[in-house]
This record gives C-alpha cells, structure tokens and sequence, in this order.
C-alpha cells in the first residue's frame, strides 16, 4: 500500500520532468522562489480575500463591490447612475471610495443575478468561480507535467492580485484562452465564450482578427450573434439611458479618467509611455498605433501557425494591445507561457531568462515599491516593453514552425 501511494506521489511530482520539459532550470528557479515568497504573502496578509464582510459597504479594497453594487444598482432600476461615480460611490467604504463601473451595460446582465444573493454568499461564489476557471484554463492546456502547473499558476502575480483584489481575471482568461483554442472544434462554446468576454472588450478585442485569419466562420458568427443579444437584451431590460450614460463616461467620464491616471500597476503601452512623461494626447496616438499593428500581428500568427502557438502569441500580443490592463491580468500572460512550454519544453537561457521576469515582473515591482517608489513607477513602466521584447525572442526562436491546415489543439480530448 505505502509503495503505491509513494509510486503514485512520485508520478505526480514528475521532478525529472519539470527539470527537463518546463522551460529550464532558470525559468524553473524563478517560477518556484516566486512561488514560495507568494505563499508567504498569503499566509501573512490574505488583503482580506477570506473576510467576508456582511454588505458591500463595509468591504475594504475589494473590487467584487463594485460588479455588486451596479448589479444591485440596476435592479433598483438605477442602472444608468452606476456609471456616475458619485452616486455610485457614495455608499462604498474609505478602501473602495475610488472605485469606477467601467463594464458595459450587458454585463449588468450578469452582475444583477449576483446582487440577488447576500454580499458574503456573492463573494464566495464568485471566488469559486475564479478558482474553477484557474484549474480548467491549466487542464486544457495539458501539460502533463502533474501537479506543477496548477501550483505554479495557483502561486502567481496574476492569482495572487486576481483574489486580492476579487477581480474578474481568472474567468475572462479562460473564456478567452478556450474560445481561441477550441474555436475550430467546438465554434458554438467558443462563440458565446466571446459573447459573455464583451463584459470585459478591452481583452477580446483582436480576437475576431484570429477567427477571421483561422477562417473559423462558424465561432465568428456565434460570437457576433452572442454579442448583440446581449447588447439587446440589457436595452430592453435597462433602457436606452444606460447605453447613453456607457458612450459618455467614454469619452469624459469614469473612463477618460482611468485612462490619465499613471497607475503602478496599469501595464499599457499609453500608460508606459506616460510614466516616461509622454502626454494624454501622444499616449492615445500610441495607444492606437500598437493597437493597430498587434491586430496586423495577431492575423500574422493566426495564418502561420499551428493552433496553439498561435494561441500563445496571440494572447501576448492581445496583452500588449489592450488599452487596459493590470497586474491581475497576469494570468494571460502566464497562459501564454504554459502553451509555449507545450510548444517547445526546453529554452535557451536568454528565452529563460525573459520569459521567467515577464511571470514575475509584478512581484519584482513589489518589492523595488517597499524600497524606492520612485524606481518601482519607471520599473512599471518598463514591463510593457519586457513584454514586447519576450514576444519578440519567442518569435525568433520558434518562427520555423508552420502549418497550412488546422491542427487539433490541445487538450481537445477533454471536450470531445
């Protein structure tokens, strides 16, 4: 019995394995001490993930309270206040006074369900919601390295800012990584995956250049039809108002004012250039201009290679374009490097090297913060280009890979 069970410990450690097929022994190094130092942040200081407190009024730094309290906003029939940030925020706790709604109206057609429930029950599941999202994003990638790439994602910036702040990351990743890895074989699930992503567009947005460039037809016209349902729906059930008060905090409200703050932890290419003094107005030309050329990019990767590298650049390239995007966003990067690992299991040290700062890039500005902010606002503003950079290396070193059909992706037993 004590043989199986030591038999069976040893198959999923796969420590030979991890040594071998994860990159290399550096990237392996930094994913693992990062891995460590998160665990203690967790054991220290939980950012009050586990206290569930009794309303949204009394929570503290919790994102979660604002999806809340515009779903509860709009089944008062006040949807079109949740985009006026004082009336939205009146009722919020000191830690969450400068909290915006910046979703789009349909995405009150989820938050408003939520509301129904009491905030503790609310939180808690949409806390297993993340975390089911997290595993199921690992398990059709298919590593088959046992339990380390769950530890690893578990244990990352991007899950650690992800539950601290509750932030919709963990779900929107995988709607994401699962409508372009299955957009061929399953186009129906893979099309109302972007649908429901339209909650979150600033992540989608390049994703119908990849369907267009796999010719995936079929999940384009799920995708499109999804999308205007929603959009449908949420006039009919909230009104024309709502829409009206969305298109106006675009353009002088809630979202222009997210978009000139120099947030740390905002990694944009705008708010790159920003942190090195560039301004508002030369920030969105930039802005634009990137958006631009990962959408030629994205199109590029789509029509050279198979599937799942193709999914890999395109979700660092997505990243790279989106016009908003922050540490718990992370887990798309962390995404795209564990397809890669699928791709190619061994790395030169200098793609190691790149590849291994990118995961950790958030945890190192942490600490350089605790030390020098001033150092941690430009180290922020580098990242952008760390992660350009990395794409780059990737590119070079796995560019003589090509196909003219469409593989089967990853991981397409599991939904077979």
């Amino acid at each position: 019995m004590l043989s199986e069970v030591r038999r069976f410990y040893l198959g999923a450690l796969k420590s030979d394995e991890l040594n071998t097929r994860f990159g290399g022994p550096l990237f392996v190094f930094l994913l693992f001490s990062t891995s460590l130092f998160l665990f203690g942040s967790w054991v220290h200081d939980d950012g009050g993930a586990f206290t569930f407190a009794e309303t949204f009024r009394l929570a503290e730094r919790e994102d979660f309270a604002a999806f809340y309290r515009a779903g509860q906003m709009a089944g008062l029939g006040q949807a079109a206040d949740a985009y006026d940030f004082f009336k939205f925020s009146e009722l919020f706790s000191e830690g969450n006074k400068y909290l915006f709604f910046l979703n789009p109206p349909h995405a009150l057609l989820f938050f408003e369900p939520l509301s129904l429930l009491s905030y503790p029950a609310a939180k808690g599941v949409f806390m297993a919601l993340g975390l089911i999202c997290l595993m199921l994003s690992v398990y059709v990638i298919r590593l088959h390295l046992g339990f380390w790439p769950y530890v690893f994602l578990l244990l990352s910036a991007g899950t650690f800012y992800s539950f601290q702040l509750l932030q919709l990351a963990p779900i929107t990743t995988f709607l994401l990584l699962f409508a372009l890895l299955f957009s061929r074989r399953h186009p129906v699930l893979s099309g109302l995956a972007l649908a429901v992503l339209t909650i979150k567009p600033q992540y989608g947005l390049l994703a119908p250049i990849f369907l267009i460039a796999r010719r995936d037809w079929h999940a384009f016209a799920v995708a499109a039809l999804g999308s205007l349902v929603l959009m449908v729906l949420s006039l009919v059930i909230y009104g024309l108002p709502v829409w009206q008060a969305f298109l106006e905090s675009m353009t002088g409200g809630v979202h222009s004012v997210q978009f000139q703050v120099l947030h740390n932890i905002m990694i944009t290419a705008g708010n790159a250039l920003g942190k090195f003094g560039a301004g508002t107005d030369v920030r969105m030309a930039l802005q634009m201009l990137i958006l631009f050329a990962m959408a030629g990019t994205v199109w590029i990767f789509a029509r050279k290679f198979p599937r799942e590298k193709a999914v890999a650049f395109s979700l660092m390239a997505m990243c790279l374009a989106a016009p908003s995007f922050f540490f718990y966003d992370w887990l798309f990067y962390a995404m795209a490097l564990l397809l890669l690992l699928k791709v190619k299991p061994s790395w030169p040290l200098p793609l190691q090297a790149g590849a291994g700062l990118l995961w950790i890039a958030p945890v190192v500005h942490d600490m350089i913060y605790q030390y020098n902010e001033p150092v941690a606002f430009y180290f922020s503003g580098s990242i952008w280009f760390l992660a350009a950079v990395v794409l780059v290396l990737f590119w070079v070193y796995l560019r003589d890979e090509q196909t003219v059909d469409d593989t089967p992706v990853i991981g397409e037993k599991a939904f077979s």
